[in-house]
């Protein structure tokens, strides 16, 4: 593994956390409107499950990314490199 596929491996790791806390404010926000719903309060509701729509689309990915990152060859290879740049630098 190259230092560049550490470099995408890490970034993907930047770019599932930003998913997950994303799929996490839809949740959050889906749960508002439903709140403000059982009050009554019709036109904010309807913010909020417009404003969580959008969001929805951050629920899928971070599996995927988690997937790729987590491969066995992957794990392999990471420990391989880092094994290789502690030889390199004693």
């Amino acid at each position: 593994m190259t230092a560049s596929k550490m470099f995408v491996r890490d970034f993907l790791g930047l770019l599932l956390i930003v998913c997950t806390v994303l799929a996490g404010l839809s949740v959050l926000l889906c749960l508002l409107a439903l709140f403000a719903y059982i009050n009554h309060e019709a036109l904010i509701a309807s913010t909020f499950f417009h404003e969580s729509y959008y969001l929805i689309a951050f629920i899928i990915p971070p599996y995927f990314i988690a997937r790729y990152i987590n491969r066995s060859e992957t794990l392999a290879a990471v420990d391989q490199y880092l094994l290789m740049k502690n030889k390199s630098e004693t």
